[in-house]
Parts: structure tokens; sequence; C-alpha cells
């Protein structure tokens, strides 16, 4: 065995030796990689920007400070949690910690302030005040969304009727032919999803109403019962009380109400 294996090393080339040497090197030496499920939630999360959008590049930064290589995955909002759930990720974003999610997930610190508000055409004086007021409305939903723990109830409940969809913008494309009075979204992802696929007259005839829905921190969600994910929720926990330390998180929070999530970036 040992002369065939002197055989073997004296016809290799020396180049072949030194690259497997060296590729052996990298792998030792090579980044860990934070598997992490998202979606196409512009402006927190944007599939068509190299850089992911304003989220995918705070998550990012702070794995790169303690020496984390990111890799995004983008998948329907139920299928994500299932995979986290399964041992494929170590974590989701961005979601609300709602009380099932915290079944099979740890919730991070929180990194933006989440405000959900009903949209609805400009020509519909629509009014409500409680949750029990929007009974006598046709309401669109996106599956796998959560719009707060009252309205979340009253849907699984029967309480509400809603026509859920798959498609982000289905909610949207249904106020705008007057299928349905109301869709509940993120104000900042609505107007962002207007904006970005939408005409401008059928922007015209939509608006939101002024009483906010819910109002909830969005959070990333580590798997549970997991030493890695664990210690990897920990690290991005002190990056982000970095971030708030230093005023970034409140300059994120008002770019992403304002339209300018595109351009923020942390301060180095």
């Amino acid at each position: 065995m040992l002369s065939l294996l002197r055989h073997v090393l004296r016809h290799v080339p020396r180049y072949a030796l030194l690259f497997a040497a060296f590729s052996a090197c990298l792998s030792v030496h090579a980044h860990p990689v934070v598997r992490v499920g998202t979606g196409d939630w512009v402006p927190y999360v944007d599939q068509q920007r190299k850089d992911g959008g304003a989220l995918s590049r705070l998550v990012r930064d702070i794995f790169k400070a303690a020496g984390y290589q990111v890799e995004f995955v983008y998948y329907p909002w139920d299928r994500n949690l299932l995979m986290l759930e399964q041992g494929n990720l170590d974590a989701v974003m961005p979601y609300s910690c709602s009380a099932p999610r915290r079944r099979i997930s740890e919730c991070s610190d929180p990194v933006v302030q989440g405000e959900i508000v009903l949209f609805q055409r400009t020509d519909q004086q629509l009014n409500w005040a409680r949750i029990e007021d929007l009974k006598s409305f046709s309401i669109a939903t996106t599956h796998g969304y959560s719009y707060g723990p009252q309205f979340d109830a009253a849907v699984q409940s029967g309480a509400l009727t809603v026509q859920q969809s798959g498609k982000e913008d289905t909610g949207f494309r249904l106020l705008e032919l007057g299928r349905v009075d109301f869709h509940p979204q993120d104000r900042a992802v609505g107007y962002a999803m207007l904006r970005r696929m939408f005409a401008p007259e059928a922007r015209a005839v939509i608006t939101h109403h002024s009483r906010v829905l819910n109002t909830e921190p969005l959070h990333l969600l580590f798997r549970k019962g997991d030493t890695k994910a664990d210690q990897l929720r920990k690290v991005f926990n002190a990056g982000l009380r970095r971030l708030a330390q230093n005023g970034e998180l409140e300059r994120l929070q008002q770019a992403l109400y304002s339209g300018n999530a595109d351009q923020w970036r942390a301060a180095p």
C-alpha cells in the first residue's frame, strides 16, 4: 500500500498537489455560512436588487462584522417557516413574532417597526373603529401573512371572511377592479408595491385608511432548540444593539416610511 501511494505521488503533477493543499486551506478558513430564508417584500427585501434591499444589507453587514457569510434564499412565507422547522434554514426574515411562530422559533430583538394599514379605493368612504366593524366588508389577504393578533384571530374563528391569494399584488389588483373593499398590508410595502407594479392611473385610485390595523416589530426568527441558531441570534442581537445605539436603526425606520430605503446604508 505504501509503495502504491509513493507511485501515485510521483506521477501526480506538483501543481495539482499544491492546488489541493490550497483548497484545503481555504475550506478551513472560509467564513461559516448563515442560511436565511426570506421573500420579496420591497422595500424591506428586494430580490431584484444586487444587495437584496435594506434589511438584507443590514443582516449581511451584522454577520459579516462577526465573521459570517450570509446566503439568502427566497421562498413563499409559509415554506420558509416549514424549512426553518425542518432545520434547512438557520433563520427567516422579516417576520412578526406571533405566538404560532414562537412555537418553532426564537425571535431576535426588534429590527424595525411594521405598520399594517387597510388599503382602500379613494372613491370609497369606508370607516371602521374595531375589528368587529370589518365583518361587513370584503377583504383580500395574502397566504402566510400575519396582520396582527386580533385580525388573525378573527379570521381563524370565522368572524371575518377573507379572500386569500398566494401572490403579493393580488389584493391591490382586486382593489383596483373594485372587487374588494380592503387589502391589509404593511404601509411601506404597500406603497412600494404600488410604485413598482402599478401604472400611475391605478395608483391614483388607491389610498390607505388613517386608522392603523396593527403596529408590530419585525424580527429575524431563528430555529428553536438549535445550538448554532441560538449563537447566531446572540451575534445578531449584539449587532442590532450597536446600530440602535448609534442611531442607525432610527435612520432606517425613517427611510422606510419616506420611501428612501434604497439609499440607507449603515455608517461604518
